[in-house]
Protein backbone atom coordinates (compact mmCIF):
# COMPACT_ATOMS: atom_id res chain seq x y z
CA UNK A 1 0.00 0.00 0.00
CA UNK A 2 2.81 2.38 0.92
CA UNK A 3 4.58 1.72 -2.39
CA UNK A 4 1.37 2.44 -4.29
CA UNK A 5 0.86 5.76 -2.51
CA UNK A 6 4.45 6.82 -3.15
CA UNK A 7 4.17 5.92 -6.83
CA UNK A 8 0.92 7.89 -7.07
CA UNK A 9 2.56 10.89 -5.41
CA UNK A 10 5.50 10.79 -7.84
CA UNK A 11 3.16 10.67 -10.85
CA UNK A 12 1.34 13.72 -9.49
CA UNK A 13 4.66 15.49 -8.96
CA UNK A 14 5.67 15.04 -12.60
CA UNK A 15 2.22 15.94 -13.87
CA UNK A 16 2.10 19.16 -11.85
CA UNK A 17 5.66 20.48 -11.55
CA UNK A 18 4.70 23.79 -9.90
CA UNK A 19 5.38 23.86 -6.15
CA UNK A 20 2.86 24.88 -3.50
CA UNK A 21 5.34 27.62 -2.54
CA UNK A 22 4.10 31.07 -3.50
CA UNK A 23 5.16 34.71 -3.45
CA UNK A 24 3.76 36.67 -0.51
CA UNK A 25 5.52 40.00 -1.02
CA UNK A 26 7.49 41.89 -3.66
CA UNK A 27 9.98 44.65 -2.94
CA UNK A 28 12.00 46.01 -5.84
CA UNK A 29 13.99 43.15 -7.36
CA UNK A 30 13.35 40.81 -4.42
CA UNK A 31 10.44 38.55 -3.55
CA UNK A 32 9.38 36.89 -0.29
CA UNK A 33 8.27 33.27 -0.68
CA UNK A 34 6.17 31.11 1.63
CA UNK A 35 7.80 27.70 1.02
CA UNK A 36 4.84 25.60 2.21
CA UNK A 37 7.27 22.84 3.24
CA UNK A 38 9.19 22.77 -0.09
CA UNK A 39 12.85 21.69 0.08
CA UNK A 40 14.73 24.78 -1.11
CA UNK A 41 18.35 25.87 -0.69
CA UNK A 42 20.20 29.15 -1.40
CA UNK A 43 21.25 29.23 -5.04
CA UNK A 44 18.24 27.27 -6.34
CA UNK A 45 16.45 28.84 -9.30
CA UNK A 46 12.73 28.75 -10.09
CA UNK A 47 10.23 30.04 -12.58
CA UNK A 48 7.42 32.18 -11.20
CA UNK A 49 4.09 30.99 -12.59
CA UNK A 50 1.10 33.33 -12.93
CA UNK A 51 -1.77 31.30 -11.36
CA UNK A 52 -4.38 33.02 -13.55
CA UNK A 53 -2.74 32.22 -16.89
CA UNK A 54 -0.40 29.35 -16.00
CA UNK A 55 2.41 31.17 -17.85
CA UNK A 56 5.93 31.96 -16.63
CA UNK A 57 6.37 35.54 -15.48
CA UNK A 58 9.90 35.57 -14.03
CA UNK A 59 12.99 33.66 -12.99
CA UNK A 60 14.14 33.97 -9.38
CA UNK A 61 17.22 32.77 -7.50
CA UNK A 62 16.91 31.93 -3.80
CA UNK A 63 19.20 34.06 -1.64
CA UNK A 64 18.20 33.15 1.91
CA UNK A 65 16.04 30.48 3.58
CA UNK A 66 14.75 30.76 7.15
CA UNK A 67 11.77 29.43 9.13
CA UNK A 68 9.82 28.14 6.14
CA UNK A 69 10.29 31.31 4.12
CA UNK A 70 12.78 32.41 1.50
CA UNK A 71 14.06 35.65 0.01
CA UNK A 72 14.84 35.42 -3.71
CA UNK A 73 16.33 37.79 -6.27
CA UNK A 74 14.43 38.36 -9.52
CA UNK A 75 16.90 37.37 -12.24
CA UNK A 76 14.56 37.97 -15.17
CA UNK A 77 11.01 39.28 -15.55
CA UNK A 78 8.84 40.73 -12.80
CA UNK A 79 7.74 39.22 -9.50
CA UNK A 80 4.09 39.28 -8.47
CA UNK A 81 2.26 38.43 -5.28
CA UNK A 82 0.49 35.07 -5.50
CA UNK A 83 2.80 33.60 -8.16
CA UNK A 84 3.77 29.98 -7.56
CA UNK A 85 7.23 28.41 -7.99
CA UNK A 86 8.28 25.84 -10.57
CA UNK A 87 11.75 24.23 -10.61
CA UNK A 88 13.81 25.69 -13.44
CA UNK A 89 14.97 23.02 -15.94
CA UNK A 90 17.82 23.51 -18.40
CA UNK A 91 15.50 23.06 -21.38
CA UNK A 92 11.72 22.99 -21.08
CA UNK A 93 11.35 20.84 -24.18
CA UNK A 94 13.81 18.21 -23.01
CA UNK A 95 12.43 18.22 -19.50
CA UNK A 96 8.86 17.69 -20.71
CA UNK A 97 9.80 14.80 -22.95
CA UNK A 98 11.83 13.02 -20.27
CA UNK A 99 9.29 13.20 -17.45
CA UNK A 100 7.00 10.28 -18.37
CA UNK A 101 9.94 7.90 -18.82
CA UNK A 102 11.53 9.07 -15.59
CA UNK A 103 8.26 8.66 -13.72
CA UNK A 104 7.74 5.10 -14.97
CA UNK A 105 11.33 4.10 -14.22
CA UNK A 106 11.28 5.45 -10.69
CA UNK A 107 7.83 4.03 -10.01
CA UNK A 108 9.23 0.61 -10.89
CA UNK A 109 12.22 1.26 -8.59
CA UNK A 110 9.85 2.12 -5.76
CA UNK A 111 7.86 -1.07 -6.31
CA UNK A 112 11.06 -3.11 -6.09
CA UNK A 113 12.33 -1.37 -2.94
CA UNK A 114 12.53 -3.78 -0.02
CA UNK A 115 13.46 -1.36 2.77
CA UNK A 116 12.72 2.23 3.84
CA UNK A 117 16.25 3.27 2.81
CA UNK A 118 15.77 1.88 -0.71
CA UNK A 119 12.39 3.61 -0.97
CA UNK A 120 13.96 6.91 0.13
CA UNK A 121 16.74 6.55 -2.45
CA UNK A 122 14.27 5.78 -5.24
CA UNK A 123 12.08 8.70 -4.25
CA UNK A 124 15.09 11.06 -4.19
CA UNK A 125 16.01 9.98 -7.73
CA UNK A 126 12.47 10.68 -8.91
CA UNK A 127 12.58 14.31 -7.85
CA UNK A 128 13.20 17.11 -10.30
CA UNK A 129 17.00 17.45 -10.34
CA UNK A 130 17.07 20.98 -11.77
CA UNK A 131 17.92 22.48 -8.39
CA UNK A 132 21.32 20.76 -8.66
CA UNK A 133 22.33 22.91 -11.61
CA UNK A 134 23.64 25.78 -9.51
CA UNK A 135 27.31 25.46 -8.55
CA UNK A 136 28.12 25.75 -4.87
CA UNK A 137 31.24 25.66 -2.72
CA UNK A 138 32.26 22.07 -2.08
CA UNK A 139 34.98 19.86 -0.64
CA UNK A 140 35.98 16.26 -1.14
CA UNK A 141 38.50 13.44 -1.43
CA UNK A 142 40.26 12.22 -4.58
CA UNK A 143 42.14 9.07 -5.54
CA UNK A 144 44.61 9.13 -8.41
CA UNK A 145 46.25 6.79 -10.90
CA UNK A 146 49.18 8.30 -12.81
CA UNK A 147 50.84 7.25 -16.07
CA UNK A 148 54.31 8.81 -15.93
CA UNK A 149 56.98 9.37 -18.59
CA UNK A 150 60.49 10.76 -18.45
CA UNK A 151 63.34 11.24 -20.93
CA UNK A 152 66.65 11.80 -19.14
CA UNK A 153 69.98 12.55 -20.82
CA UNK A 154 72.38 9.72 -19.86
CA UNK A 155 76.13 10.09 -20.43
CA UNK A 156 79.23 8.11 -19.59
CA UNK A 157 82.91 8.52 -20.54
CA UNK A 158 82.93 5.75 -23.17
CA UNK A 159 79.57 5.39 -24.93
CA UNK A 160 77.54 8.04 -26.80
CA UNK A 161 74.88 10.03 -24.95
CA UNK A 162 71.48 8.31 -24.82
CA UNK A 163 67.99 9.55 -24.05
CA UNK A 164 65.97 6.49 -23.01
CA UNK A 165 62.18 6.76 -22.78
CA UNK A 166 61.31 5.78 -19.21
CA UNK A 167 57.73 4.81 -18.34
CA UNK A 168 55.87 3.93 -15.18
CA UNK A 169 52.81 4.44 -13.01
CA UNK A 170 51.97 5.62 -9.53
CA UNK A 171 49.13 6.20 -7.10
CA UNK A 172 48.02 9.24 -5.17
CA UNK A 173 45.40 10.49 -2.74
CA UNK A 174 44.36 13.86 -1.40
CA UNK A 175 41.63 16.35 -0.60
CA UNK A 176 40.27 19.53 -2.18
CA UNK A 177 38.16 22.59 -1.52
CA UNK A 178 36.36 24.30 -4.40
CA UNK A 179 35.00 27.85 -4.56
CA UNK A 180 32.13 28.74 -6.90
CA UNK A 181 33.00 32.16 -8.32
CA UNK A 182 30.20 32.49 -10.90
CA UNK A 183 27.45 30.32 -12.36
CA UNK A 184 30.03 28.60 -14.60
CA UNK A 185 33.45 29.15 -13.03
CA UNK A 186 35.04 27.57 -9.95
CA UNK A 187 38.53 27.44 -8.47
CA UNK A 188 39.77 24.22 -6.86
CA UNK A 189 42.67 24.00 -4.40
CA UNK A 190 44.02 20.49 -3.98
CA UNK A 191 46.57 18.82 -1.72
CA UNK A 192 47.97 15.42 -2.79
CA UNK A 193 50.48 12.80 -1.73
CA UNK A 194 51.45 11.20 -5.04
CA UNK A 195 54.01 8.92 -6.67
CA UNK A 196 56.12 9.53 -9.78
CA UNK A 197 57.67 6.20 -10.80
CA UNK A 198 59.50 5.48 -14.08
CA UNK A 199 62.01 2.91 -15.32
CA UNK A 200 63.69 1.73 -18.52
CA UNK A 201 66.99 0.71 -20.10
CA UNK A 202 69.76 2.22 -22.14
CA UNK A 203 71.26 0.29 -25.07
CA UNK A 204 74.94 0.57 -24.17
CA UNK A 205 75.33 3.52 -21.88
CA UNK A 206 76.09 2.58 -18.25
CA UNK A 207 75.53 6.06 -16.88
CA UNK A 208 72.70 4.96 -14.57
CA UNK A 209 74.85 4.15 -11.52
CA UNK A 210 77.19 2.02 -13.67
CA UNK A 211 74.28 0.01 -15.14
CA UNK A 212 71.94 0.17 -18.12
CA UNK A 213 68.92 0.07 -15.76
CA UNK A 214 67.57 3.59 -15.36
CA UNK A 215 64.83 4.54 -12.89
CA UNK A 216 63.35 7.31 -10.78
CA UNK A 217 60.93 6.76 -7.92
CA UNK A 218 59.74 9.92 -6.20
CA UNK A 219 56.94 10.60 -3.71
CA UNK A 220 55.71 14.19 -3.81
CA UNK A 221 53.67 16.28 -1.41
CA UNK A 222 51.83 18.47 -3.91
CA UNK A 223 49.64 21.56 -3.90
CA UNK A 224 47.56 22.47 -6.97
CA UNK A 225 45.32 25.30 -8.05
CA UNK A 226 42.86 24.71 -10.90
CA UNK A 227 40.45 27.17 -12.54
CA UNK A 228 37.46 25.31 -14.03
CA UNK A 229 34.82 26.35 -16.56
CA UNK A 230 31.57 24.34 -16.59
CA UNK A 231 29.98 23.70 -19.99
CA UNK A 232 26.93 21.96 -18.50
CA UNK A 233 25.45 22.00 -15.00
CA UNK A 234 22.95 19.16 -15.25
CA UNK A 235 22.99 15.92 -13.26
CA UNK A 236 26.37 15.30 -14.93
CA UNK A 237 28.31 18.57 -14.96
CA UNK A 238 31.16 18.73 -17.49
CA UNK A 239 34.11 21.09 -17.31
CA UNK A 240 37.60 21.97 -18.56
CA UNK A 241 40.31 23.61 -16.52
CA UNK A 242 43.83 24.99 -16.40
CA UNK A 243 46.12 25.50 -13.45
CA UNK A 244 49.46 24.75 -11.87
CA UNK A 245 51.09 22.93 -9.02
CA UNK A 246 54.02 22.97 -6.64
CA UNK A 247 55.59 19.58 -5.86
CA UNK A 248 57.92 18.87 -2.90
CA UNK A 249 59.91 15.61 -2.97
CA UNK A 250 59.28 13.72 0.29
CA UNK A 251 61.20 10.58 -0.68
CA UNK A 252 63.36 9.74 -3.70
CA UNK A 253 65.38 6.95 -5.24
CA UNK A 254 66.91 7.39 -8.70
CA UNK A 255 69.62 6.09 -11.01
CA UNK A 256 68.55 8.17 -14.02
CA UNK A 257 68.89 11.45 -12.12
CA UNK A 258 71.16 13.01 -9.55
CA UNK A 259 69.21 12.51 -6.32
CA UNK A 260 70.75 15.67 -4.85
CA UNK A 261 68.99 17.71 -7.53
CA UNK A 262 65.53 16.24 -6.83
CA UNK A 263 63.82 18.71 -4.50
CA UNK A 264 60.87 20.70 -5.85
CA UNK A 265 59.04 21.13 -9.14
CA UNK A 266 56.55 23.59 -10.53
CA UNK A 267 54.16 22.12 -13.10
CA UNK A 268 51.38 23.12 -15.51
CA UNK A 269 48.04 21.32 -15.26
CA UNK A 270 45.44 20.91 -18.07
CA UNK A 271 42.28 18.99 -17.23
CA UNK A 272 38.84 17.88 -18.40
CA UNK A 273 36.29 16.17 -16.23
CA UNK A 274 32.84 16.06 -14.74
CA UNK A 275 30.79 15.81 -11.57
CA UNK A 276 28.08 13.15 -11.26
CA UNK A 277 25.46 14.51 -8.88
CA UNK A 278 24.14 11.82 -6.51
CA UNK A 279 21.76 14.18 -4.67
CA UNK A 280 21.66 17.82 -3.70
CA UNK A 281 24.48 17.37 -1.16
CA UNK A 282 26.90 14.85 -2.69
CA UNK A 283 28.58 14.18 -6.02
CA UNK A 284 31.32 12.06 -7.60
CA UNK A 285 34.10 14.15 -9.22
CA UNK A 286 36.18 12.56 -11.99
CA UNK A 287 38.80 13.91 -14.39
CA UNK A 288 41.64 13.22 -16.82
CA UNK A 289 44.57 15.60 -16.40
CA UNK A 290 47.87 16.32 -18.14
CA UNK A 291 50.81 17.42 -16.00
CA UNK A 292 53.67 19.16 -17.81
CA UNK A 293 57.05 19.46 -16.07
CA UNK A 294 59.12 22.37 -17.45
CA UNK A 295 62.16 20.77 -19.14
CA UNK A 296 65.76 21.19 -18.09
CA UNK A 297 69.02 20.49 -19.93
CA UNK A 298 69.07 16.93 -18.60
CA UNK A 299 65.46 15.73 -18.40
CA UNK A 300 61.90 16.15 -19.68
CA UNK A 301 58.87 14.63 -17.93
CA UNK A 302 55.07 14.53 -17.97
CA UNK A 303 52.14 12.64 -16.45
CA UNK A 304 48.59 11.72 -17.36
CA UNK A 305 46.37 11.51 -14.28
CA UNK A 306 43.04 9.75 -13.80
CA UNK A 307 41.16 11.00 -10.73
CA UNK A 308 37.91 10.00 -9.07
CA UNK A 309 36.53 10.75 -5.64
CA UNK A 310 33.61 11.75 -3.45
CA UNK A 311 32.50 15.28 -2.57
CA UNK A 312 30.13 17.23 -0.34
CA UNK A 313 28.51 20.62 -1.00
Amino acid sequence: MKNTLLAFFISLMFAFPALAANVTAVKGSKVMVDLQGADVQPGDEFFLINPATGKKSAIVRVKQVKSGRAVADVVQGRGSVGATLQAKASSSGKATKSKPAASAAHTEALNKASSPDEEAAAFDKARDMSFLRTLRNSYGLLGQYAMNSMTPTITDPINPTEKPALKGSGLGAGGFYEWALTRNITVRTLGMLEQFNVSGKTNRNVGCNSTTNCSANITYLSAYGLAKYYFTTNEIRTWAGVGGGFLIAMSKSATALDENQIATNQVLNLAVGGDYQLNRKNYIPFSVEYIYFPPSDTVTASSILFKVGYAWQ
